[in-house]
């Protein structure tokens, strides 16, 4: 009975390391594992995770990503963003999934970066306080 009770226990330890160390391992790789540079006082997104793929920028408003000054691909989803800009007035982005600014989706303050699980189809945002 006891070598059961030991070879149970065993398992259920073995089990729970295998389910713990990919998490453990995600968590030490956060910070190491961002790869994008975003210029001060720019809102970047990027297509990958983590600042990687394809980049677009912008020090300004942004009514409609396919159409302006600075175009991402239509097809394009965000998969990651950073905030890069100056604290104080009109240092928080709005973000919106319509051009035109419709659609709302959230703000983002300034020194936020993140990663999404699965890409987001933002497609115009603007400055505010």
């Amino acid at each position: 009975m006891n070598k059961v009770r030991i070879t149970v226990a065993g398992m259920a330890v073995a089990g729970l390391a295998t389910v713990l160390a990919p998490a453990a391992a995600q968590a030490g790789t956060g910070a190491a594992a961002w790869q994008g540079s975003c210029a001060k006082g720019d809102f970047c997104v990027w297509n990958g995770k983590n600042g990687t793929g394809i980049k677009c920028a912008w020090d300004g408003d942004d009514p409609d990503w396919y159409g302006g000054d600075v175009r991402c691909n239509p097809k394009f989803f965000v998969g990651s963003y950073w905030n890069n800009g100056y604290t104080g007035s009109y240092s928080k982005v709005r973000v919106y999934r319509l051009a035109d600014y419709k659609g709302y989706w959230g703000t983002i303050p300034a020194g936020e970066r993140d990663s999404f699980w699965e890409g987001q189809p933002w497609r115009s945002h603007r400055w505010v306080n």
